[in-house]
């Protein structure tokens, strides 16, 4: 399976950052972006102030999010480069957070900050986070369970 077209290039940049720690984008991640880039509208009418992905492994969906966010994952909705919200993205591994890091800043995700936690230490939020994701790995057992 493909990456939606207008992800191509932040997928290829993901994947290019990710090494051996980190899983690298792939079906799952692309059906979670086609999922967010379907729901643009309703999340852009959020106006969200924070966005959190847990587990962000590579950063992917987290820069898909803004994409779709700031309206450059369509040309049916216009680009809107004043509202730009605070994005955070969570992992436990540290290979993940640089690799998610250097992608938001490569994509000049200026209002992006990638953070080592866990999930139930990650954050005490004050207020409400509009946009919460997670796209946990896929990784298969040894056996039918």
């Amino acid at each position: 399976t493909a990456p939606p077209a207008w992800a191509a290039d932040l997928i290829a940049d993901a994947r290019a950052r990710v090494g051996l720690e980190v899983y690298p984008p792939s079906d799952d991640t692309f059906l979670l972006l086609e999922a967010l880039a379907a729901d643009a509208a309703h999340l852009r009418a959020l106006r969200p102030s924070l966005c959190i992905e847990i587990g962000c492994g590579s950063g992917a969906v987290s820069a898909g999010l803004l994409e779709v966010l700031l309206g450059r994952a369509s040309s049916e909705l216009p680009a809107d480069e004043f509202f730009v919200p605070l994005i955070l993205a969570i992992d436990k591994n540290p290979s993940a957070v640089a690799s998610a890091a250097g992608l938001l800043r490569a994509r000049e995700a200026n209002r992006a900050d990638c953070i080592r936690a866990s999930l139930t230490g990650a954050l005490r939020v004050r207020g409400t986070a509009e946009v919460v994701v997670c796209n946990p790995p896929y990784v298969p057992g040894e056996k039918e369970e």
